[in-house]
C-alpha cells in the first residue's frame, strides 16, 4: 500500500522547512508529494472576488512557489530519504517542466482532469505511477478518465476524495471505494482524505484502511496546525506514525480495534443479556 504525505503549500515556500518536512515525512511514508503551482497561471474571475479575490490570492500563491531549482532540490531530497517523489500539476503548461524536474510520479486532481482531456495529454509526461482523484468529477467523466487510462496501459490509482476542506464523516463517500473496485472495475483504489484529524481524530482514514485501500494520501505538515491554510485537513508526524501502524495490522486486529466497546455499550450488552431468561 502507497502511503502519500502531501506537503502541499505546507512548507510556506520556505526550502529549510521543506527539507525538514521531507525528512520527517519519510518514516512513514513511502511517497511525498508537492504541488507545481504557478501565480501567473491564475486566472481572474470577477463572479468569485466576493470569495477569493483574485489580488489576495496571487500575493499568497506568489510566496509559495519553489522555483525550478528548488524543485529538482526535492527529488534528490525525496532520493537522500529513500522516498518517492510526485507532484500535482494543474495546467498542462507545466508539462515539460515535470519532464525536467524528473519526479517519480505525477498526480491530477479531479478538477483538473477535463484540462488533461481526460488523461490523454499524459501520453507526453514521462512518470512511473499516476493517481489521479475523483473529486469535482461525475460519474460520467469518471468512467471517461478510466477508459481513456485502460486504453493508453497506463498504471494509475483512483483516489476516492471530496472537494470539501475539512470533509465531514457524512461527506467523506467512503462507499465509493468498493464501488470503483467492484462496479467500474477499477484495479487500483485509493482514498485521498481531507477530514480534520484535530476534530475527528483518524476515523475516517482507518476506516478507509480497514476496507483494502491501495494507497492512502494525506496533506502531512510539522508545523502548528494554525500556521498553514492546510493546517486543519494535515496530519503530523505522530499521527502519521499511528496510521502506519494501523496498517500493518491483521484483518482482525483493525476489525476489534474499530469496533471496541464503549462504556454504553458494555452497559448495554450487559443489560440485555440479562434482560430475560
Amino acid at each position: 500500500m502507497d502511503i502519500i504525505a502531501e506537503l502541499c503549500q505546507n512548507h510556506n515556500g520556505d526550502t529549510d522547512i521543506l527539507t525538514q518536512m521531507v525528512e520527517s515525512a519519510s518514516k512513514n511514508a513511502n511517497i511525498v508529494k508537492i504541488q507545481t503551482i504557478k501565480a501567473d497561471t491564475l486566472t481572474r474571475r470577477l463572479n468569485y472576488e466576493s470569495h477569493r479575490p483574485y489580488e489576495g490570492e496571487y500575493q499568497r500563491l506568489k510566496g509559495l512557489e519553489l522555483d525550478i531549482d528548488t524543485e529538482r532540490l526535492f527529488t534528490e531530497l525525496c532520493k537522500d530519504n529513500d522516498v518517492e517523489s510526485m507532484t500535482t500539476l494543474f495546467t498542462p503548461d507545466h508539462i515539460d517542466r515535470f519532464n525536467e524536474v524528473g519526479y517519480d510520479h505525477l498526480k491530477l486532481s479531479g478538477y483538473s482532469i477535463p484540462y488533461f482531456d481526460y488523461g490523454k495529454l499524459l501520453k507526453d509526461i514521462k512518470f512511473k505511477k499516476f493517481f489521479f482523484s475523483t473529486s469535482s468529477l461525475t460519474l460520467e467523466e469518471i468512467e471517461k478518465t478510466i477508459l481513456n487510462l485502460n486504453e493508453m496501459g497506463i498504471d494509475y490509482t483512483m483516489l476516492q476524495c471530496t472537494c470539501i476542506y475539512p470533509t465531514p464523516l457524512k461527506k467523506s463517500n467512503l462507499q465509493n471505494i468498493s464501488f470503483f473496485r467492484d462496479v467500474l472495475e477499477v484495479e487500483k483504489v485509493g482514498f485521498s482524505d481531507h477530514s480534520n484529524p484535530y476534530k475527528n481524530g483518524l476515523l475516517v482514514t482507518k476506516l478507509a484502511i480497514f476496507q483494502g485501500i491501495d494507497a492512502l494520501e494525506r496533506h502531512y505538515t510539522i508545523l502548528d496546525v494554525d500556521k498553514t491554510r492546510d493546517g486543519k485537513v494535515s496530519v503530523n508526524e505522530s499521527m502519521l506514525k499511528e496510521l502506519n501502524r494501523f496498517i500493518y495490522l491483521s484483518k482482525k486486529e483493525q476489525y476489534e480495534e474499530l469496533n471496541e466497546f464503549n462504556n454504553e455499550q458494555i452497559f448495554n450488552h450487559d443489560y440485555y443479556r440479562g434482560r430475560f431468561k
